[in-house]
């Protein structure tokens, strides 16, 4: 095999970073703003999110029927810096599930809500 030159500027394969743990308040922050959605509390929810995310909050909250959703789960997390992307899934009998995806982010002390995208009706690679 030729020589590439300088072997100090090849680069080979590179170490894989140790996963950093998910905050457990940013998960309790998550299962109380899905448990203001399943109970249709849009007002509460609101409050969670910045400024320009209310009207989102809002609006899922408001299309949820109070008692419809009964179980909840955390589908992916993912993260970028110290904001959190959450992929969440509410169920319940009879009724469509709901999908939310959310970004997270801290803010004094806390987590509040960044950016919400209702996914239950979309058709992209982030709703299977």
């Amino acid at each position: 095999m030729a020589d590439l030159g300088f072997r100090e500027n090849v680069m080979g394969p590179q170490p894989i970073a140790q996963r950093k743990p998910i905050p457990q308040d940013m998960l309790d922050t998550v299962a109380r703003f899905l448990d203001l959605l399943a109970q249709g509390n849009a007002a509460e929810a609101a409050k969670m999110t910045v400024d320009s995310s209310k009207e989102q909050a809002s609006a899922l909250a408001s299309s949820v029927k109070a008692g419809a959703y009964a179980d909840k789960i955390i589908m992916a997390t993912a993260r970028t810096n110290d904001h959190y992307w959450v992929k969440a899934k509410m169920t319940g009998p009879g009724v469509k599930p709901l999908i939310a995806q959310f970004r997270l982010g801290p803010q004094g002390g806390g987590w509040i809500i960044w950016e919400i995208m209702n996914l239950t009706d979309a058709r992209s690679a982030w709703s299977k």
